[in-house]
């Protein structure tokens, strides 16, 4: 089986940045959080989403929670100064960070230059799942490495109910 371009790609990132993580293939697609979990097998509070947001100026944010998780947008509008923040549309994923929905990997907000936050829940866990690069990529690693990319910690989602 032939491994795909853009997990490639994040490998090749991984070292560059001298980032501690783990790709590994899984048969069913995460292209959701339940997708994900049952691909994985792991529990949703280990999966992770990265995801891209935009306001009306054009400008790009990142944001990474905790799957079942929802980024709280009047919180990360306060924090950035980004007004109208909404979730980008599948072709600005793709074209602003080169991945699909559901192989979007942290690290790539570090490597586009695009400021990011990470939810602080997401920083109380010592291992993680999110996107290795395809939906069918996984990548775990310690998110407690996430700041060393410049990553911001902050309160970013919403309660949600377990």
């Amino acid at each position: 089986m032939k491994i795909p371009d853009t997990v490639e790609k994040v490998s090749t990132l991984l070292k560059d940045l001298r980032f501690n993580g783990e790709i590994f293939y899984h048969e069913q697609a995460g292209t959701s959080t339940e997708e994900a979990v049952r691909a994985t097998g792991l529990d949703s509070q280990q999966i992770i989403k990265c995801l891209l947001l935009k306001s009306k100026n054009n400008q790009y944010l990142g944001a990474i929670v905790i799957g079942r998780d929802r980024v709280d947008f009047r919180v990360i509008e306060h924090l950035s100064g980004y007004k109208d923040l909404r979730m980008a549309s599948i072709e600005e994923v793709i074209s602003q960070l080169g991945f699909e929905i559901g192989g979007v990997p942290a690290i790539i907000f570090f490597a586009k230059n695009i400021r990011a936050y990470i939810d602080t829940k997401v920083l109380l866990l010592n291992s993680v799942v999110g996107s290795g690069g395809s939906p069918f990529y996984g990548m775990r690693f310690n998110p407690k490495q996430l700041p060393l990319l410049n990553y911001i910690p902050a309160n970013i989602t919403k309660r949600s109910s377990p």
